[in-house]
């Protein structure tokens, strides 16, 4: 007698495969997307901070020096104009560059007593501004803190 095949022993159709094939390719495809995406918002997460973190690097080196040198030394410094540079910030332009790429740049706005009017003697106002490109994209970061002159 001829084996026939009982139902409960039947395998997968090809068309069954498929099926089940093109359906894994385009959760596959699904997922690719989804963690390309993920990995972008990490790289542009990563410039945010690497951007506010030389922000806070340019103001340690303001309160390195004499208050009253301050504004003289950094107000209106620009990045992009060398001659703008301080000596004092030299290094750390360079080093803006090197994190930021080429396009990056800073701007440094010091606002001092009649200026602004919350602004009292002793007291400056220290706005940073940077800016950079990231795949083709012009993206910015901004801080601004006071200084106080020790002592007032």
């Amino acid at each position: 007698m001829g084996r026939g095949k009982r139902k409960d022993e039947r395998g997968f159709s090809l068309v069954e495969v498929l099926v089940a094939m093109v359906l894994l390719g385009f959760a596959m495809l699904a997922m690719g997307s989804l963690f390309l995406s993920s990995m972008e918002h990490s790289r542009q997460g990563r410039h945010d901070m690497v951007a506010l973190n030389l922000a806070s690097e340019i103001l340690e080196r303001m309160r390195a020096v004499d208050f009253d040198e301050v504004e003289p030394l950094f107000d209106g410094m620009d990045t992009a104009d060398s001659s703008s540079v301080p000596s004092e910030a030299r290094e750390w332009a360079d080093h803006l560059r090197e994190e930021l790429g080429p396009t990056g740049n800073a701007t440094v706005t010091v606002y001092s007593e009649g200026e602004k009017a919350d602004l009292t003697r002793g007291l400056v106002e220290v706005e940073i501004l940077l800016s950079w490109t990231e795949r083709g994209r012009e993206r910015t970061a901004q801080t601004s803190t006071y200084l106080v002159r020790m002592g007032s």
